[in-house]
């Protein structure tokens, strides 16, 4: 018995796979034909193929402009060392500060203040500060330990230590010489961090009371 054509096309393709096919599985097929992998209509391609020319989910270095793949070459929210990131992390390590939205990416040129090191409650931490007052006491504290300071309020942000995500004003500040009545704004930088909005829930301020002053870099 004769089969017809169209059956008999069928059987000789599901015997034999053929180099144009348009399944959505993630191969490194070259064809153009219906949902391809290579397809550009593709939503879901993760393929890293040279060829790839799918924008969506894209592992493909070549051609990938996907925000979300850290180890793309496009200039969106990426991690490369190229001279494009956009990356605002603190961890950031783009070689190319021209472009470069980290916050501390100006600290080293940044005058009219100064640069002070400080282990608070034993932990580092870097601050810019522009109040005269302040960073003479620090100078003058220079290699001291169990230093008090006040800070009535914080910037939920990083600045010059990429380690924290916060800083003192660069105008406020003081030195004092015995603790508040009530010290519930002590508190060491790792707290603060673990808890930005909730450390302190009486106010704003920030009195740590254990402060050793490591070096001060006076750019007055």
């Amino acid at each position: 018995m004769r089969l017809p054509l169209t059956l008999t096309l069928a059987l000789l393709l599901a015997a034999c796979p053929t180099v144009d096919d348009d399944d959505s599985s993630s191969l490194d097929d070259d064809d153009t034909t219906g949902a391809d992998d290579d397809d550009s209509v593709a939503p879901d391609d993760d393929d890293s193929g040279a060829d790839d020319d799918d924008v969506t989910d894209d592992d493909d270095a070549s051609d990938d402009d996907d925000s979300s793949s850290p180890d793309d070459d496009d200039s969106v929210d990426d991690d490369d060392a190229g001279p494009d990131d956009d990356d605002s992390s603190s961890d950031d390590d783009d070689d190319d500060v021209t472009d470069d939205d980290d916050s501390t990416s100006d600290c080293a040129d940044r005058t009219g203040g100064a640069m002070i090191d400080l282990l608070v409650h034993g932990e580092p931490f870097t601050m810019w500060h522009e109040l005269d007052a302040f960073i003479d006491g620090a100078i003058g504290k220079v290699g001291t330990a169990d230093n008090l300071a006040m800070f009535p309020s914080l910037v939920m942000a990083a600045d010059c230590d990429p380690a924290w995500s916060f800083h003192p004003p660069v105008a406020q500040g003081d030195w004092m010489d015995s603790p508040p009545f009530s010290p519930h704004c002590d508190a060491a930088p790792s707290t603060i961090e673990g808890n930005p909005s909730g450390w302190n829930t009486m106010d704003d301020s920030w009195c740590p009371l254990v402060i050793a002053v490591v070096a001060v870099d006076d750019r007055r």
